[in-house]
């Protein structure tokens, strides 16, 4: 069986590629349903590809994608097949913000009942994924697109990132060169990159992206 709930789509690029939140956990949507943290850890670990459909229906596979886990949140980033006519249908909607929710179909394994009040709110403890659909409307108030870039916009951004974390390399050569007592090397020829600090800047730096 499939259950559904809707959430937000963030990016879409020209080619066909876009970036999403699938599913958020410990909120309850508009249907009563609160994925609990954890319930995807199994089967992102057994599969974090599946299928894009076009509103949930199994006959219209419009793409791919890969989802993950990261606090609290399951992002998506896909891949829509632009040799698809309803595929290109569905980009077209997307990048003119007529369609605004991304939707994950399910089965669930695991699940609990909360008594909230005088009504039952179900906790669902584990899931197995099928899918992530792109669909019209959402259960989730929050369910839109927060922003639509085209792939020029993109490689914008990409640059300025590069940019970003260049000068803080740099101002980390400067910072060691200093606790040292050695002047920094104004052109290296062969510079040595500590991959550790450009890792945790580049994170850093997605975090801000993301948000």
């Amino acid at each position: 069986m499939n259950e559904h709930i809707f959430i937000d789509l963030k990016e879409v690029g020209e080619d066909g590629t876009f970036k999403g939140i699938a599913s958020v956990m410990d909120v309850e949507d508009l249907g009563g349903d609160i994925i609990d943290k954890g319930a995807f850890t199994k089967t992102l670990q057994e599969n974090p590809k599946v299928p894009v459909l076009w509103q949930h229906d199994p006959s219209e596979v419009i793409g791919i994608g890969e989802v993950k886990e990261f606090n609290g949140k399951v992002y998506i980033d896909g891949k829509l097949d632009m040799t698809d006519p309803i595929a290109v249908k569905a980009h077209g909607k997307m990048k003119n913000k007529l369609i605004k929710g991304l939707s994950v179909g399910f089965q669930t394994i695991k699940s609990t009942w909360e008594k909230i009040g005088d009504r039952h709110v179900r906790h669902i403890g584990e899931l197995k994924l099928f899918e992530v659909s792109v669909v019209t409307f959402a259960m989730n108030p929050g369910a839109q697109i927060i922003a639509v870039k085209s792939q020029e916009a993109i490689d914008e951004r990409f640059k300025a990132l590069e940019s970003q974390i260049s000068a803080l390399t740099a101002e980390l050569s400067t910072v060691k060169a200093a606790g040292t007592g050695e002047p920094a090397a104004k052109e290296p020829t062969e510079p040595v990159v500590d991959h550790s600090a450009a890792l945790s800047i580049i994170d850093s730096l997605r975090a801000r992206m993301i948000a």
